[in-house]
């Protein structure tokens, strides 16, 4: 039997999903949960007096100084920029509100809006003082959103609160595309937690399923967010270099030992693409494990594809139906 208790927060429910062996300590698990507003009320750029915002509306302007937790996080997301040569950058929001999906409206912007908006973009025009915590931009009109990083920190901070509380087996889900699992289902089997890959475009159908086990997973891809324009799809996850959607795959699940890291290398390179996943894959052996999806000939058909080894509770099939 698991206890689950749940939370709106950053756009998405979070659900801490206790072992029976932890189920007594369920009022810690609930305490915890409620930093998830103090984390939003600091990263989010829908509240004025959020610091991203802060960032966002002088750091053009003149620094402006920040928390350690939300420096070091800008700092991170600055590494997986240079560590994805670019394709995961947190300067993207000009180009998220272009293509109209900062609305949830997708559109099809002029040529002219995109490179507009591509001029607005680059972490390498974000200029870090780690002496004074402060953050500047080279640039007039950029702006910050950790959208793409934002829920794995949270995910990581709950999930050292209630180890730091005493729990010691439980998972968290953050909106379905992100979790994060500590010790195991059934207390002191080492089998961890049974968590499943879901088809992008129809995600109460099973792909596979792998195991987790102090471990964090994050599914990045444009299954949910999308628009037709002239018989073409546009999904939402742009690539920052060009201004236009990403798509080689339909969803890219990045296995890490924290939910950060978890969460910003399956935006980076479901943008990146599956040559340079294998690449990666081949010449960093630190880089979190990969599964891709990809679209078949037929409707909803898909093909997984793994990009390392992995523990499978329920292996991947070519079958046609899926």
């Amino acid at each position: 039997m698991l206890t689950t208790i749940s939370h709106h927060a950053m756009a998405a429910e979070f659900s801490v999903l206790l072992a029976e062996s932890d189920a007594h300590l369920v009022e810690a698990a609930f305490e915890a949960l409620e930093l998830l507003d103090r984390i939003e009320a600091d990263l989010t750029v829908y509240r004025e007096d959020s610091e991203i915002s802060q960032i966002n509306a002088v750091a053009s302007e003149r620094p402006v100084s920040v928390s350690e937790s939300t420096y070091r996080l800008i700092q991170r997301s600055i590494a997986w920029s240079e560590k994805s040569a670019g394709a995961f950058d947190i300067t993207a929001g000009p180009l998220v509100r272009v293509w109209g999906f900062t609305e949830r409206r997708g559109r099809k912007p002029t040529a002219a809006e995109v490179q507009a908006a591509v001029d607005r973009v680059g972490y390498t025009a974000v200029r870090l003082d780690d002496e004074h915590r402060s953050v500047a931009f080279e640039r007039p009109g950029m702006e910050i959103n950790l959208g793409a990083i934002g829920k794995g920190f949270a995910l990581d901070e709950l999930a050292e609160t209630l180890t730091a509380r005493g729990l010691q087996n439980f998972l968290i889900h953050g909106g379905g595309s992100s979790v994060i699992a500590r010790g195991d289902q059934l207390a002191d089997t080492r089998q961890g937690w049974a968590v499943g890959i879901s088809h992008p475009t129809k995600p109460k159908q099973r792909l596979a399923g792998i195991r987790l086990r102090d471990e964090a997973l994050s599914t990045s891809g444009s299954g949910k967010q999308f628009f037709h324009h002239r018989g073409r799809r546009y999904g939402h996850v742009i690539d920052p270099r060009s201004g236009y959607p990403a798509g080689e795959l339909l969803s890219l699940t990045a296995i890490a030992d924290n939910a950060t890291d978890a969460e910003a290398c399956s935006t980076a390179f479901f943008v990146c693409g599956i040559d340079a996943i294998r690449a990666a894959a081949e010449s960093d052996p630190d880089l979190p494990r990969m599964i891709g999806v990809r679209s078949k000939n037929r409707q909803d058909s898909v093909r997984v594809l793994p990009f390392a080894e992995f523990e499978w509770v329920d292996p991947p099939t070519d079958d046609p139906s899926h």
